[in-house]
């Protein structure tokens, strides 16, 4: 089995403290075989990028007009930030993967259970349901997110959500039998997943709020 932080942010999110180019130091020391930097609205990389056996999965942590965020995965385009139906629907376009993050935490803003997301459009639109996601600093939301997931019969994944290298590894997605980037792809969309993990210290939050703050005033400021 080969495990996965299928949910993790970098300097290319607004509020991300890790360094993108040492991604792969980082997955060797936590025993990740890949992780995906789903950066917040706009993608990093449109491609795979992959080293010594380990992957760096495009993806991208969209803040749709009406239901929330949503995860595109092995994304191959830009996609606008528009509704929920609509960034799926462009997301299943480029051949990538939808996956519902943090659905049942209502201490987020951009959750589905804050905006209401239909099972309806959940059932037709998802391929994955974030069963844990290690910054839901209540145990509970993320049991909330299994049962959600196994009611409608979605498979799982697991990501730490991490911002700071701290964090990164957290959460796994574990996969078997992997040995190209084509083979992530295949078990995930066959819904072949396991997942484990554990809450981050709420403390490991704070540096990447103020991190945010900083950012916004030096660009306002340029």
């Amino acid at each position: 089995m080969s495990a996965f932080d299928l949910h993790m942010h970098t300097i290319h999110s607004k509020d991300g403290m890790q360094n993108p180019y040492r991604l792969f130091k980082l997955m060797k020391k936590k025993d990740l075989k890949g992780v995906a930097p789903t950066e917040h609205w706009r993608a990093a990389t449109l491609k795979v990028i992959q080293q010594d056996g380990r992957f760096i999965i495009p993806g991208c942590e969209y803040k749709s007009t009406d239901y929330g965020e949503v995860i595109g995965l092995f994304i191959t385009k830009h996609i606008e930030n528009r509704s929920f139906e609509e960034i799926s629907e462009d997301i299943h376009d480029s051949n990538g993967l939808v996956v519902l993050p943090h659905p049942r935490d209502p201490i987020r803003k951009e959750t589905a259970i804050r905006h209401g997301l239909p099972d309806v459009l959940i059932m037709k639109h998802v391929d994955l349901i974030e069963g844990i996601n290690s910054r839901c600093i209540i145990p509970y939301f993320n049991e909330r997110a299994q049962r959600l997931a196994r009611r409608l019969s979605k498979p799982m994944t697991a990501g730490s959500d991490g911002h700071t290298s701290w964090e990164i590894g957290h959460a796994k997605t574990w996969l078997q039998d992997i040995e190209t980037a084509d083979d992530i792809y295949e078990e995930l969309k066959k819904g072949r997943t396991q997942i484990t993990g554990y809450p981050s210290i709420f403390l490991l939050h704070i540096p990447t709020m103020l991190w945010q703050r900083v950012r916004r005033i030096a660009y306002d400021s340029w």
